[in-house]
């Protein structure tokens, strides 16, 4: 019987591929919503294009340029009322991101200022050299050696430096190291097509790839607990921008 995670019989019969038409929201956990997915009742603010009268409305019923304008002012507000589907993280290390597909976790991944790391757990007993993983600039696959159907075959999130990307088996657990193009730039997503960063995630995640970038630049001092007040600077951009040497 499978452990609880991954359903290991997808290994040798793996569908979700850049060939179908995914559904991203649809594929992560359920995310219950607020009751008749009401905008909170404990706002006080009315959101734009509604008169300050207006009566409680489902969330599902807003003008689309009123659910753009809350997703983007007000992302609390709109998860709450289930207009963004919650990024999914791993409990003991909250900087991994968890993507799931029929209720099974596929993989984890996190980021930060030049790296994307993308973690799968593989069938007891499979040791590195069966398995069959080709890196793209654009591209990733995995699968293993001898079986048509690959366990992922996207395109990435961004593109990466193919020359230096590469993978091991690290005991039970297969580690994907991706090095970004475009060094301080986030990835919405580690594959194509797959549920992208919530904006309170994406935000978060920003301000780790700028105290990265911080830390790299300045390496005698902590930047781990830097804060920031607006909006997080563009790691590759701010001051000049950064990249490789």
């Amino acid at each position: 019987m499978a452990k609880k995670g991954i359903d290991y019989s997808k290994w040798d019969n793996f569908k979700d591929s850049d060939e179908e038409d995914d559904e991203p929201a649809a594929q992560q956990q359920a995310v219950p919503a607020q009751p008749h997915d009401q905008l909170p009742p404990d706002s006080n603010a009315v959101p734009a294009g509604l008169p300050a009268d207006a009566k409680p409305m489902a969330a599902h019923d807003l003008p689309e340029s009123t659910k753009a304008e809350l997703i983007k002012d007000h992302p609390e507000m709109a998860a709450k009322a289930g207009l963004i589907t919650p990024t999914t993280t791993n409990k003991q290390n909250t900087k991994r991101k968890q993507y799931f597909h029929q209720g099974q976790l596929v993989y984890e991944w996190e980021q930060g200022l030049d790296e994307v790391n993308i973690y799968i757990t593989p069938p007891p007993g499979i040791k590195a050299n069966m398995f069959d993983i080709q890196i793209t600039s654009d591209h990733l696959t995995v699968g293993l050696k001898g079986n048509k159907e690959k366990f992922l075959n996207h395109n990435l999130g961004a593109k990466c430096k193919h020359s230096e990307s590469y993978w091991t088996l690290e005991d039970t657990e297969l580690h994907i190291t991706l090095t970004k193009l475009a060094k301080g730039v986030p990835w919405d997503a580690a594959l194509e097509g797959h549920q992208p960063l919530d904006p309170m995630t994406a935000t978060e995640v920003r301000k780790d790839i700028m105290r990265e970038r911080f830390q790299e630049e300045h390496p005698g001092f902590d930047f781990s607990n830097a804060e920031f007040n607006g909006n997080v600077p563009d790691a590759s951009k701010f001051m000049g921008g950064v990249g490789y040497s």
